[in-house]
């Protein structure tokens, strides 16, 4: 039975009604995520990506229900809204972005839509604010745990009766990223110094080169546009030059023009994430696991 007196509930009501319009286009429209209200008493979280939502679900547990506007597999670069996006926002009670030029494109679609008494997290905003411009912070392990400080104050400030099971679940998360963070290193400890290159389609892997000594270079910008086979080539030349065996793309950003180019140098292309998860990588964890194993066995 409802009880409509639970401060969850009777605040989830005036959003429903306001959304009530906004599904109906959304259903007419199509959406890329569900936006039915959550169940129970769960309180309702809103992710800009699927590895924000990944981190929300670890330290919210079986108290928060997680949606994530951008879905797993897909490229936050060249993701389009729909209405449904607006109606889970209206109904979120934590919002949570990364922040910087990753989903600083979603703001306007997150502020005409957030309701006035949700609260509203950027994960990254202490290291924002320390003059990183960079936003996949995430690729080094001790900035996610400031991503899980941000996510469980936030949960904390929109549901501060369970305030002792969210710090109880951040600090088990925590633990987990302090031995994720020693486990890549010893994975990737074993590539000799003179191959610790990492060779990428997209800069997302700055802080990921930064924490664990290595080399970074990308074919194209962060935002991950368009590939030149002319800077495709001179990187590989480059690359054959000093006997780096490998580089690497993320699924989303694979090419034709890449892998043509790395097949006529004798090159492999790897497989790498930075953010994109999917059936294959369904976790933060596992993604950056991934990313160590592949390293480390095709440039060992």
């Amino acid at each position: 039975m409802l009880r409509w007196n639970n401060p969850l509930l009777s605040k989830r009501i005036s959003a429903l009604l306001a959304a009530i319009m906004l599904l109906v286009l959304a259903s007419a429209c199509g959406s890329s995520q569900a936006t039915e209200p959550p169940s129970g008493n769960r309180l309702a979280v809103v992710t800009t990506t699927a590895l924000l939502a990944d981190l929300a679900r670890n330290v919210g547990g079986e108290l928060v229900q997680v949606t994530a506007l951008v879905p797993p597999g897909a490229d936050v670069h060249s993701f389009q809204s729909t209405p449904g996006d607006s109606v889970a926002i209206s109904l979120a009670d934590l919002m949570v972005s990364n922040g910087g030029d990753l989903d600083r494109f979603l703001d306007p679609l997150i502020q005409g839509s957030l309701s006035d008494d949700a609260v509203r997290v950027v994960a990254a905003r202490p290291l924002l604010a320390a003059g990183n411009t960079d936003p996949h912070f995430w690729q080094n392990p001790e900035f996610t745990v400031t991503y899980v400080e941000e996510i469980r104050d936030g949960l904390i400030n929109a549901d501060p009766g369970n305030a002792a099971t969210y710090q109880a679940n951040f600090d088990t998360y925590k633990d987990r990223l302090i031995k994720l963070d020693f486990d890549i290193a010893s994975t990737i400890g074993r590539v000799g110094q003179a191959r610790r290159r990492l060779i990428t389609f997209h800069d997302a892997f700055g802080h990921f080169a930064s924490r664990y000594g290595w080399k970074v270079t990308a074919f194209v910008a962060s935002d991950g546009g368009e590939v030149s086979p002319g800077r495709v080539v001179e990187i590989l030349e480059e690359v054959r030059e000093q006997g780096i065996p490998a580089v690497f793309a993320e699924p989303q950003f694979r090419s034709d023009v890449l892998d043509n180019a790395a097949q006529e140098a004798g090159v492999e292309v790897g497989s790498i994430y930075s953010d994109a998860l999917d059936d294959d990588v369904t976790s933060y964890i596992d993604m950056m696991l991934f990313n160590a194993k592949n390293l480390a066995r095709l440039l060992r």
